[in-house]
């Protein structure tokens, strides 16, 4: 492998180590976010009368929406200032490449228009902060339950905690991840597209993820190279880019799909391991099912 071949891979591995990096810790702050919001609703029923009849429940339940409702703003916050680091990132992931390449000067190309940015906060800060607005709707039955005397405060605290656990836990990541990536992706291929009008043939490679349990078809599409305006195409569905919005929900929520530029010069710079590791549910490789 020559020189360059080399200098282009290596930034390819840094920038896709870095935003798996930063995917891997991004929900970290959110989850710490709920088991705050759980602690302080524990200890407000701690605080109640022993005896659920003599409970205000209007009182309880404005607590409740209270403690929710500042999760969902300081969760709001660190996705969106979270957003930005995803927006910045996908640009670096085309450019870093280019540069190695000695198809750009790095920090040469215009800035990225950030109203698309914001329009893309204001979606993710409203899916957040439905988190903690589902979970009140179903503690404030579990408080209705208690003070009718038909559960007692022991099992509405067990409840509480499972509605702002595991459940809450899942579902907050998952928009965390699926959000996060599809700003990192939307800006990649914003910047692709600015690029594309300066550097002749440019293009773009859809790289697999190395997941254990892949979408089959995102898999397939492992190593596909398209012109920049062109969709990738996986199976039945086509995508501009991993996590279009334009593409059914089905084909975007978590999935770890990434695009890197591509130019006929660099054959044999571009290396993906992720048919290697991928296998189906049953735990076949899926390399070995794709060649059937």
């Amino acid at each position: 492998m020559t020189d360059l071949a080399k200098a282009i891979e290596a930034e390819l591995k840094a920038v896709l180590e870095e935003r798996d990096r930063f995917l891997a810790t991004s929900g970290e702050t959110i989850a710490r976010l709920l088991k705050i919001a759980e602690a302080r609703l524990v200890a407000l029923l701690a605080d109640q009368p022993s005896d659920a009849a003599q409970w205000s429940l209007s009182q309880v339940q404005a607590q409740v929406r209270q403690a929710l409702a500042e999760f969902g703003d300081r969760a709001a916050a660190e996705l969106a200032s979270q957003a930005g680091t995803a927006w910045e990132a996908g640009q670096a992931s085309v450019d870093a490449p280019l540069a190695a390449g000695r198809l750009v000067v790095m920090g040469a190309a215009p800035v990225l228009d950030t109203r698309l940015l914001t329009a893309m906060r204001a979606f993710m800060t409203d899916r957040i902060k439905d988190v903690g607005s589902e979970a009140i709707s179903k503690i404030n039955t579990q408080l209705g339950l208690t003070v009718l005397g038909a559960q007692p405060p022991a099992e509405t605290v067990s409840a509480i905690k499972d509605i702002l656990g595991e459940s809450s836990r899942r579902r907050a990541l998952t928009i965390v991840r699926t959000e996060n990536s599809r700003v990192y992706s939307t800006a990649a291929y914003e910047r692709l597209l600015q690029q594309a009008q300066m550097v002749e043939g440019l293009q773009k490679q859809w790289r697999a993820s190395g997941k254990p349990h892949p979408r089959i078809n995102h898999l397939a599409a492992d190593g596909q190279v398209q012109d920049v305006t062109k969709p990738f195409k996986l199976g039945g569905a086509e995508l501009m880019y991993p996590h279009d919005p334009a593409a059914p929900a089905s084909e975007t929520i978590l999935c770890g799909c990434t695009m890197v530029p591509w130019h006929a010069d660099w054959a044999g710079a571009m290396k993906n391991p992720a048919r290697k590791y991928a296998q189906d549910e049953a735990g076949q490789p899926v390399r070995e099912l794709l060649a059937r």
